[in-house]
């Protein structure tokens, strides 16, 4: 038995009437379009209700769907893997009875642009060295280990990698709000993201005025100068602003229960 279809939704803009985008949707066969109601129109594709794997393909195709209609609306990102069962509703549960909700989340990225900035250390093993070669704790447990038999020294060998690898994320914490210090004062907000491994450094999100993001741009490009031979950066924008809006909805009954994450 196959799955029903329902629709899926990417995000919420303000009402143009009814529209469609060339693009498709999660499975790569349905055509994103626009359901409007009210003052808003919800962009979604139909899909099949199922329980849906986190998949790196999935998540980009959400995104891209967002970076498709931003270039001519703004946006209101939905929830990854949200779901309804038909149009009706989209429009009775969440156009039309949430348009005050959605008037004001627009209103606070109007104008405005996400950024994201990622600094990484281009050598993490030339990191390691200079702090096992300067750290002073390091160093005192180093000249420790020197008079111990080769029998004790197992422990502390590995209290002195503990040591080198707290130093490291110190460094990469004391680096991180160098940086974050330059960009944070032409930002109407910023967001820091979880770091994926020791050689990163940064991992944050910005939420820019239109009219700053020359200056932005330019304090970016000073930090790439001035670090550069360090760290590699990593600069993407604008991207739909999921690290400062996101519409979850909660639908009002549990029709959709199979609808899940997996």
């Amino acid at each position: 038995m196959s799955d029903p279809i329902g629709l899926w939704l990417y995000c919420i803009i303000e009402n143009r009437g009814e529209m469609a985008w060339d693009c498709l949707g999660i499975h790569g066969t349905s055509q994103v379009v626009a359901i409007a109601g009210g003052k808003f129109a919800a962009v979604v594709s139909a899909e099949p209700i199922k329980k849906y794997p986190l998949v790196r393909d999935y998540l980009i195709t959400h995104q891209k769907v967002n970076e498709t209609v931003m270039q001519t609306h703004r946006v209101l990102p939905v929830r990854f893997c949200t779901m309804a069962e038909n149009k009706e509703k989209i429009i009775d549960e969440v156009l039309v009875p949430k348009e005050s909700e959605l008037h004001d989340k627009l209103a606070e990225v109007a104008g405005k642009e996400e950024y994201g900035l990622r600094a990484r250390w281009k050598d993490l093993d030339k990191v390691f060295k200079e702090i096992g070669e300067t750290n002073e704790k390091v160093q005192k447990k180093k000249k420790l280990i020197l008079d111990l038999p080769e029998s004790s020294r197992r422990t502390e060998l590995i209290d002195i990698g503990h040591l080198v690898q707290e130093a490291v994320q110190t460094k990469n914490e004391e680096t991180a709000r160098t940086l974050m210090d330059e960009l944070f004062p032409l930002a109407c907000a910023s967001k820091r993201n979880k770091n994926l491994g020791d050689a990163m450094v940064l991992n944050a999100s910005f939420l820019v005025r239109k009219e700053q993001v020359p200056h932005f741009d330019k304090a970016v490009q000073t930090l790439d100068a001035r670090y550069g031979g360090d760290l590699q950066f990593k600069y993407v924008g604008p991207v739909p602003p999921f690290n400062f809006v996101e519409i979850v909805i909660q639908w009002k009954e549990e029709e959709l229960k199979n609808v899940s994450i997996g």
